[in-house]
């Protein structure tokens, strides 16, 4: 009776560790079958990375910027690495990538939205690790600077939506546990997303990394304005100037580029935000900051209160476009809203 029961134990472990690994392997060969439809964008970079579509411009920043900027509307090449929710964990290690292509770009363009320079949040697990575009070697090097700096933000107060933390989630979403991807899996339908998220693919790669947002989620209520936060953490901070010296060292023009927000954003972290800019632009002799001020444009413009409409982010980059000279994007170069420039499609 023992020897049967040790064998069924036996037995249904086996059948257990068969499962799983059929549902790692299925999860690491077939992302773009089921995954959401974000994915793609984030493989979209990464390709174009691996294979040095990095342009003569490189703008890297967050989703803001991915919607915003229209690097075929630039009169030099040009390419937009934004990605949704990134912070300056993700620039650093993109930036780090495309300084190993030849020849570099003529000028490095870097957007990152006040909040994004707080601590991390689900997206850097749920995006980043979850679809792998940092590296375990990466993770695990971030949370070294960050204990350096003695900064317990950056990594102690996210929260996913597995209710794991620490060590254990970091490693399990590094290796893609496949228990992370069951809503993925179900909503995807195995093979249901394939077709879409190629199509996806191929366009944001045709775009050079531009991506129109249509509907990203609930805007603010009525009357409500944004509040941006501009609580900087040591490692972001940390993170964000290793970038610019890693640019310093190549010899890399760098300009700051502060995206347009909705005109009832709160101002309260203007003043805070401006000012670290600025300082940055007084400590790296290759830093410039593109405009001086923050564009306010019409909330109508905004298709969710932070991210342009397709046709705003035309008009913007237009805006970019006159001031391009000698293959950069120059400053200063007003960016503020003017009533009379704004055309309809």
């Amino acid at each position: 009776m023992q020897t049967s029961f040790a064998r069924y134990l036996i037995g249904f472990a086996a059948a257990l560790a068969g499962v799983l690994l059929a549902a790692w392997l299925y999860v690491y060969s077939f992302p773009m079958a089921f995954l959401e439809s974000g994915y793609p964008s984030w493989v979209a970079k990464s390709m174009m990375l691996r294979d040095c579509r990095i342009g003569r411009i490189a703008l890297f920043g967050d989703s803001r910027l991915e919607a915003g900027v229209v690097p075929a509307l630039l009169p030099v090449d040009a390419a937009n690495f934004g990605l949704g929710a990134a912070t300056a964990v993700e620039i650093h290690s993109a930036v780090g990538r495309a300084l190993g292509c030849a020849p570099l770009p003529r000028q490095v363009v870097l957007s990152l939205a006040p909040e994004h320079f707080g601590p991390l949040d689900q997206y850097f697990w749920l995006n980043d690790l979850r679809y792998g575009f940092i590296s375990f070697a990466e993770l695990l090097e971030a949370e070294r600077v960050a204990a350096a700096l003695g900064d317990t933000q950056s990594f102690g107060t996210a929260k996913t939506p597995d209710g794991l933390s620490g060590p254990v989630r970091d490693w399990l979403y590094a290796i893609r546990f496949p228990s992370f991807y069951i809503g993925s899996l179900a909503g995807g339908r195995l093979f249901g997303r394939q077709g879409s998220n190629d199509d996806r693919l191929a366009k944001v790669m045709q775009a050079r990394g531009f991506w129109e947002y249509r509907s990203t989620g609930t805007p603010p209520p009525r009357g409500e304005p944004l509040a941006p936060r501009f609580d900087r953490t040591p490692l972001q901070t940390a993170e964000f100037e290793q970038t610019l010296d890693l640019l310093r060292d190549k010899a890399v023009p760098v300009g700051l580029l502060i995206m347009p927000v909705s005109e009832d954003t709160s101002a309260g972290a203007d003043a805070a935000y401006l000012a670290y800019l600025q300082s940055l632009t007084e400590r790296f002799p290759n830093v410039s900051l593109i405009s001086e001020d923050i564009p306010r444009w019409p909330k109508r413009l905004f298709v969710d209160g932070i991210h342009m409409t397709g046709a705003a982010a035309r008009l913007f980059t237009e805006r970019l476009a006159a001031c391009t000279t000698a293959g950069k994007i120059q400053p200063p170069c007003d960016l503020r809203w003017r009533e009379t420039a704004f055309r309809q499609p």
